[in-house]
C-alpha cells in the first residue's frame, strides 16, 4: 500500500477535482444529484480496474475524488435540509474545515476507525453510504456530526476500497503489492 504515499500529491488534486470542474456550477453536490458519479469512480477502481497496474496516480486520484463526494453529502449545506444561501454555505464549510482539522487527531475519531464493517462488493460499498446518509439526515445540521460522519465514512469507504484491490491484486498471483 505505499503506493498511497507515493501518490499523495495525486489524491489531494483528486480531493479537490470535483470543485474544479465547469458542472460543478451546475450541479450541486449533492446525494441525489452526484451518486451516479460517485457510483461510477468506485468502478474505475474496483470493477474496471486493472490491478496488475499497482497503485498508480490515477487510482489516488480517483481514491480522492471519492472522498470529496463522501465528505460533501455529510456536509449539511450538501443537503436539501439547508435552505441557508451561498455565503451561509461557505462560512459552514470554513468552519467544518477548522473542526475536521480538530477531530481527526481525537480519540473519537479513532475509536470510529476501530469500528469493523466489512464491504467486499462494489454494491455493499454504495448500500452502506446510502444507508449511512439515511442516518444522517436524522441529525443533520451540527459541524460535530458533520465531522463524525466525514471522517466513519472515509475511513470505512477507503478501506473497503482498497481491500478490493488487495484481493484483485493477490489473485493475479504476483505476490506482494508494489507500487506504481
Amino acid at each position: 500500500m505505499e503506493g498511497l504515499f507515493n501518490h499523495k500529491k495525486s489524491f489531494y488534486i483528486g480531493s479537490i477535482l470535483p470543485d474544479c470542474v465547469p458542472s460543478f456550477i451546475t450541479r450541486r453536490h449533492t446525494i441525489d444529484e452526484t451518486f451516479e458519479i460517485l457510483e461510477n469512480e468506485i468502478k474505475k477502481i474496483t470493477d474496471d480496474y486493472e490491478a496488475e497496474r499497482g497503485l498508480t496516480r490515477y487510482y489516488t486520484r480517483h481514491l480522492g475524488v471519492i472522498t470529496h463526494y463522501i465528505a460533501d453529502y455529510f456536509t449539511y449545506p450538501h443537503n436539501r435540509s439547508f435552505t441557508g444561501t451561498m455565503k451561509e454555505h461557505c462560512l459552514y464549510e470554513r468552519d467544518l474545515k477548522f473542526a475536521l482539522k480538530e477531530y481527526v487527531k481525537s480519540e473519537d475519531a479513532i475509536k470510529a476507525r476501530d469500528k469493523s464493517h466489512t464491504m467486499e462488493t462494489v454494491e455493499e460499498i454504495l448500500q452502506f453510504i446510502r444507508q449511512m446518509h439515511e442516518e444522517y439526515l436524522k441529525v443533520v445540521g451540527k459541524i460535530k456530526n458533520d465531522c463524525m460522519y466525514i471522517v466513519e465514512l472515509c475511513h470505512k469507504v477507503v478501506d473497503a476500497i482498497l481491500k478490493i484491490f488487495e484481493f484483485n491484486y493477490l489473485q493475479l498471483g504476483i505476490g506482494e503489492m508494489e507500487a506504481a
